[in-house]
Order: structure tokens, then sequence, then C-alpha cells
């Protein structure tokens, strides 16, 4: 792979706005491109203008915005990556496209996909939030709070409402901005369920940044009601945060991309499996494991009341997917010392009981989080996996296994929760765990060509399940991750689950786990 320190860096188109967005860029310390043209292949570019669709500019004199001028796009074509990926080669072989098997690296053009949210109708933008499983009533104007978030990743960057009179509302303090609106801090209770929302209706649009509106009934629920795919800053925090958060995303970036250095992560996972008697049965595992240790038991909550069903095996972090699926099988070992001389079968997999959908979450160290990457992992691993899952178990998403499903964990990385619970085998888990090393470490690589599901008619099939698209773009993920670098360690495991794809196989939900793990069944 072509290597060299990228750097995150902007172009400004120029029209309304350009000397604020320049003043962003430079309270930022962001370099400024004169020309698209001029980007390096590692670079992330942040690309400013006015996107088509007549999107309004924010109000104000204090307001500052930047976005993605969608006519620019062909300044750099066969040379930026982004959503969707627009190529005559979009669905070739490499033999046929005329590329080579190893891939090449492209400047990452955050917020390519604007142009295409711009152009949406309120009833498909509503639509395809509420694929993801995004709250979305798009173009509403009903009564209840009315909130705005400005999105950075997969962070808030500012959050706002409009004014309702002065003094402290719902016990929380609010700051009077400029523009006749309220800043609200990041202490009120809506907060973190208003960046989730916000964070999660950007991605699912393919986005990098941008400007979410939210209304809030008068029960407390939130509801997507506009997405603008542009940083739009109003107050003095929201600036202070855009300051420090693009300065450390641009260090990590820098970083990552230093020839030599690459990214080395640690692998984590904790996946789940469910214990049923001989009458076929839920027997809760907390009769047998405890709620904390390295094997115990999780919650669930059914009608609103907490139970604690599932056994969830929580291995030590390990580089290599090897010794992560070695210290899994350890665990399976001691979880059946707990359950021995009992009539129970272990089931894995995405749904094995009605109402009891399960997770195999992998956790990441040592790779930042950020689009590309959560993008790879969603091709690499969501989407082979899908392909793998019997029929029905589709039907868990989209509150559970949707696409760029992932939480920030205290220890500095971030837990990938999209996954089913791929313990039903060691082959499985040991695929499923090198095809994230894989994807985590060679993101960059796989954005060249790797990533069918930026394209809609891909992320429809994978919500849908048709079968014929999802085969024909997992070929595509499996060429891609081949001309990765990081292929050749992990070549054995990653085409095992390729291989069961192309046999059409799929797990067997009703089986036993411990029958492949080879653990004793008494």
């Amino acid at each position: 792979m072509a290597r060299g320190a990228g750097a995150l860096k902007m172009w400004i188109a120029g029209g309304a706005g350009a000397g604020a967005r320049k003043e962003l860029a430079r309270e930022a310390g962001i370099p400024v491109l004169r020309t698209l043209a001029d980007a390096g292949p590692n670079d992330c570019v942040i690309a400013g203008g006015t996107p088509a669709g007549g999107l309004a500019a924010g109000s104000g004199a204090s307001s500052a915005g930047v976005g993605y001028p969608v006519r620019s796009v062909g300044a750099l074509v066969g040379k930026a990556t982004g959503y969707p990926i627009r190529s005559d080669d979009v669905g070739k072989t490499p033999e046929r496209s005329g590329q080579s098997a190893a891939l090449s690296v492209s400047p990452w053009l955050m917020n390519a996909a604007a142009s295409e949210v711009a152009a949406l109708g309120d009833q498909e933008l509503e639509r395809r939030l509420r694929r993801e499983g995004v709250s979305a009533r798009i173009g509403e104007q009903g009564g209840g709070m009315k909130l705005t978030v400005v999105v950075w990743g997969f962070d808030a960057l500012e959050m706002r409402r409009a004014s309702v009179g002065e003094g402290v509302i719902n016990d929380v303090k609010y700051v009077r901005g400029a523009v006749g609106q309220t800043a609200i801090l990041d202490e009120h209770a809506l907060w973190k369920p208003a960046q989730r929302l916000a964070v999660r209706a950007v991605y699912a649009l393919g986005l990098d940044f941008g400007q979410v509106d939210l209304r809030v009934s008068e029960q407390g629920r939130l509801a997507v009601t506009a997405v603008d795919a542009r940083l739009l800053l109003h107050t003095s925090e929201g600036k202070r945060r855009w300051r420090e958060t693009a300065a450390a995303f641009a260090e990590r970036w820098a970083a990552e991309t230093t020839e030599g250095s690459g990214v080395q992560t640690m692998l984590g996972a904790d996946p789940e499996f469910v214990l049923l008697s001989s009458a076929g049965r839920v027997v809760p595992a907390s009769r047998y494991f405890p709620y904390e240790g390295e094997a115990g038991c999780d919650s669930m909550r059914v009608r609103g009341e907490k139970i604690w069903p599932l056994v969830e095996l929580r291995p030590r972090p390990c580089p290599e997917p090897a010794q992560l699926t070695a210290e899994l099988h350890g665990l399976l070992r001691e979880a059946a010392g707990r359950t021995a001389g009992v009539a129970l079968s272990w089931r894995a997999g995405a749904l094995p009981v009605p109402g009891v959908p399960l997770g195999g979450h992998v956790h990441v160290s040592g790779a930042a989080l950020h689009g590309e990457r959560l993008r790879a992992l969603d091709n690499a691993v969501a989407l082979p996996l899908r392909l793998l899952e019997p029929p029905g178990a589709g039907s868990r998403r989209p509150r559970y296994g949707a696409l760029g499903d992932v939480r920030r964990q205290p220890h500095g990385g971030f837990e990938y929760r999209t996954p089913p619970s791929w313990l039903v085998s060691p082959r499985l888990a040991l695929g499923v765990f090198a095809l994230v090393k894989v994807a985590s470490e060679h993101s960059r690589e796989l954005a060249a060509c790797g990533r069918p599901l930026d394209e809609e008619r891909v992320r429809e099939a994978f919500y849908s399940g048709d079968r014929e698209t999802l085969l024909s773009a997992a070929a595509r993920v499996h060429r891609a991750l081949a001309g990765t670098s990081g292929y050749a360690a992990y070549r054995e495991p990653i085409d095992f689950v390729f291989e069961a794809i192309k046999r059409g196989k799929s797990w067997n939900e009703n089986a036993d786990i411990r029958v492949k793990w080879r653990i004793p069944v008494r």
C-alpha cells in the first residue's frame, strides 16, 4: 500500500460563508487546499461549500458552516474515495476493470454523500433512516421540544434548542446564544440520547458530519425531523469542541498513516449464548453463572422487566485472532464445569430463540474510531455474516444488528456491536476475528474499492435479505480483502468464511455449540 503520513485538510469552494469557513479551518489549525487535486493519497479532506439542493446557509454572523460542494467531485475522479462510490468499474472484478490485485490508497473525501442526501425527498429520507432503526418523522412540525445537534464523526459538537423564555427549564441550565437559540450543555439529561440518535442518523446516510434536527415528544421520545449535510456552528462552546475534536482526529490520523507505523490492534469480545432445557425453555444463566467474571451472565429486558438469561464470555484481549479463539475455548470449558450434570443445550447465532437476539460484539483497541474504519467493518464483517445467517434471523433488525452499531469503551477502544453471536463454531469465530483484524488495520486500503454497502442498492439488500445482490457484494469484499497487505497472514480463516458463502452454507441455530467446540456434552 502506498504510504505517507496523511493530514486533515480543508478545501473551500468559495461563495457565501467562505470567510467563516476559512476561520474555522484557521482556528483548528487545518491547512486549506488550493484545489482538491492537491490532496495527498492519505489525506482526509473536508470539502467546504454549498451543496446542490438549495440547503440554506446558517443564519447570523456568528455561524460558520462547512459542507461538501457536490459539483467538485469530478476534480478527483479516480483519486478520491468516499460515499457513494461513483465509478464505471463498480461491480466489476479487478481483472475486468483493469485494476491490479493490490489496492492503492486515495484521499478520504468526507461527506461525499452530501449531494445524494440533499436530493432525497422527505419520504425517502425517512424510509432510509427508519430502515436503519433511526426514529424519524422528517418534516414534521408538531409540538414538543425542538433540538438541533451538530455532529462530527461520533460526537456532538453543540446542541441547541429554540428559545422558550428565560430561566431554568426541566431543571437544566441554558446558555443564551447569539442567534436566538439556547445551547444545551453536556450535563443535560438529553445530551447523550440526542447525541446517539443524531450520530446514528449521520452515519446511516453515509455522512461524516452534519446537522440533525430532532423533536422531543411530550413523552420524551426523540425523532429526527431534518438532516443537513454541513457543519454549522453557532456557539463559542461548539467552536471550542470543534477545535479540540479536529485536533485530536488530525493527530490520530497522521499517526496511523505515517510510513512504517500502521495500525496494530488488540482484539477482545463478549459473545453470548443461551441455555435451553430439555423441554426447549430458556434457563436463566444467572442460575449457574455470576454477574461478573470472564464467564458470566448478561441481562435483557422483557416487557420492562430485567432478567438474566444469557451467558456472556469475556476473554482477555489478544493481538491475534487465533489467541482470542483459544481464550474463548478455555472459557467454554469453564462454563461446562459450571453446568456439569445438568441437561442443557447451548445455543448461539442471531436468534436461536424467538425474542432472544444474541450478540457477538468484538472489541478493538489501538485503532481510532472513525467513519472510514466503521464502514470497513460493516462491509468486511457484517455483510458476509448476513449471508451465513439462517432464514428468519434478519427479523432481529433493525433493533439489533443494524449497520454501524458501535460504542466507545473506557479502555480507549471501541466495541463493534453489529455481529450476531458467531459462537456457533470455532472456525467461524476465528474467521470473524480475522476479518475484524484486517478491516480495522487496513481500512484505508478497503476504502479504495471494498465497500459495496456504500451503495444504496446493497444497503437495502442487507436489510431486505436480497441474497443475489449480497452475494455479488460479498465477492467484491473478498477481492478487496485479498488485495490488502494484511490478508496473507489471515488468508485461511478469511477464505473459510467466503467459501462457506459460495457453497450456500448457513449456521444451524438449533445445534448445541459444544459439539463443534469439542466440549463434552454431559
